[in-house]
This record gives structure tokens, sequence and C-alpha cells, in this order.
């Protein structure tokens, strides 16, 4: 884990790149929780209960959160073309599958690891992004990486890289330490032993139309309290 051993030298800065969901995608939105809290944008998944779920598809497939993770990561090429980027996203409310089509539709350079892909095409992909390229050929490779944060445990990626995006937050269901954990074992990936540069981790928050509050805002709240971090993060000492 990353906090064994010697203190790291190295600085974690967490960042929000926060941008406004679009009118039909608001009115998308107040349709699911309607027969809750009508109208109102702030409302936490708990609230909701059953239909959580509809309403965190809304904001998981929202086209802003699309065009926000292209400009995170047209501002971090822009200054470190060179760099590798790991964004991670939720399958459990369609963020995976909402990040992999658009950067799919994009027709942006990018690595990601399917269940069709064999064992041995997995470590592939991830080996790319373990190392500083050094050949011609390497550096032609894609630079940004989408992975679930299923698939977060176990790599280690702190060579090449020093930048997170998370597409959406970590929400599985009320055990807010559990969704903590994950989003740190994600972050880990980076910022661990041997990483030789401050990383970066950028989360995108969805807010409603005219930026109110909505679910990303509870939700990223909840996951980085301090009590809920340092229950979530015990077991990495």
């Amino acid at each position: 884990q990353r906090n064994r051993g010697a203190k790291l030298q190295v600085q974690l800065n967490r960042e929000q790149h926060c941008v406004n969901m679009s009118s039909s995608e608001g009115d998308a939105f107040l349709r699911e929780v309607a027969t809750f809290e009508s109208n109102s944008f702030s409302v936490s998944p708990d609230q909701l209960g059953e239909k959580a779920s509809n309403a965190l598809s809304v904001t998981a497939s929202s086209n802003t959160r699309h065009a926000a993770l292209f400009t995170i990561i047209d501002s971090i090429q822009d200054t470190e073309p060179e760099t590798k980027i790991i964004v991670f996203a939720n399958t459990i409310f369609g963020g995976h599958e909402s990040a992999l089509a658009a950067l799919t539709k994009s027709k942006r350079k990018f690595c990601h690891v399917s269940e069709n892909n064999s064992v041995q095409e997995q470590n592939e992909i991830i080996s790319w992004f373990r190392h500083v390229d050094a050949t011609d050929e390497e550096k032609s490779r894609p630079r940004v990486l989408l992975l679930s944060f299923a698939q977060a445990a176990g790599h280690n990626l702190q060579e090449a890289c020093h930048h997170v995006i998370m597409y959406d937050p970590m929400y599985s269901g009320s055990d807010a330490v559990a969704d903590a954990s994950v989003e740190e074992q994600a972050v880990g990936r980076v910022m661990r032993q041997g990483q030789k540069f401050d990383v970066t981790v950028t989360r995108i928050i969805v807010k409603g139309p005219d930026g109110e509050p909505c679910v990303d805002d509870w939700i990223v709240e909840r996951n980085l309290d301090e009590g809920v971090l340092r229950a979530a993060t015990s077991n990495f000492d």
C-alpha cells in the first residue's frame, strides 16, 4: 500500500472540475426524483433509496461530463504531452460505459481493459502505463488509460503516471468507508513509493443546470470526509 514504509516526498493535490448539466439533463434528473422531492437537485442517493440508480445514471451519462473529461485531458496534454493519464470510472450506474463511449466517439487515442481481452492482453495494456517510454514505438502509443474502479487494485503505475481523473465518484450504497476505500485504492496506483512527481487527482463534478449542488457534491463530500478517509485508509498503514 502507498502509505507503508518511508514517507512519500511528493504532494497529493485534489482538484475539482465542476460543470453544469444541460437543461434537458436537468429535466431528466428531476423526473427521476419527482416522487421524492419535486424540483430539487439537492438530494442524496441515500435519501432516494431505490430511485437513486436512475438519478445517478442521468448524471453519469451527462454530455457535460464528457466535455469536462476532454477539457481536463487536453489541459494536461497541452503542458505535459509525454505524461500518461489514468481515468477511473464507476461501472455501477453507467459511468464507465459512458466514459468509454465518449472517448471512442471522440476518436481520441486511449486504452481500456475489457473482459473480452485475454489475461495476456490485459497485462500488456497495463504494462504500457507502468514505465516511461524509451522508444519511438512506445511514444506513439495512447497516453490515456480508462479503468473501472473495480480494476484499481494491484497495479503500480507511479513511474509513468502522476495524473488521475475521477470521471464520476464511487458510490455503491450507504457504506461510505467502502466507497472511499475504493477511491483511495485508485489514487494509490500512482501515489505510492517510487513516485517522483506531485500527484494531481481531478474529480469531475456535475451540478444542476444553474450550478445547484447535486448528487455528485453529496457523494464527494461524503467520500472525502476526514473521518471516513481515516477509516478507509486505516488498513493502508
